[in-house]
């Protein structure tokens, strides 16, 4: 309380009334280089970029990081698919090749069988 009832000396005002001056002068300037910078902004030759368009390039970065995601979502799935594929196709054909060695093996042996018993009658012939 006694503060707030003590006398204020000329100097403690203009130092007041100089910071006073000083702050209105930062807001003006503050003012003026934010109009500065929109007009330097419309040329094109901005050195910084706003909050909104670092939104949007944030926004375009997330878009692009998704995109490729997605796209290698896709080629991990269709190359899934082409391993199913080509696993039950290996899959039919060695079921194949053991049917086609099996007829092969029963040709042979049907072969073998006449084999002998051309030798069994000329041997019998020969006697």
């Amino acid at each position: 309380m006694a503060a707030a009832n003590s006398m204020i000396t000329r100097d403690e005002l203009d130092r007041m009334g100089a910071r006073l001056a000083a702050l209105e002068a930062s807001r003006s300037t503050d003012a003026e280089a934010l109009a500065t910078s929109d007009e330097v902004h419309r040329q094109g030759h901005a050195d910084f970029v706003r909050q909104d368009e670092f939104r949007v390039f944030k926004w375009l970065g997330s878009f692009a990081l998704v995109a490729i995601l997605g796209g290698f979502g896709l080629l991990y799935e269709q190359i899934s698919d082409l391993r199913v594929t080509m696993e039950r196709l290996h899959g039919e054909t060695m079921q194949e090749l053991h049917t086609q060695s099996a007829a092969i093996q029963s040709e042979i042996a049907g072969v073998r069988e006449r084999v002998v018993r051309l030798e069994t009658l000329r041997g019998v012939e020969s006697q």
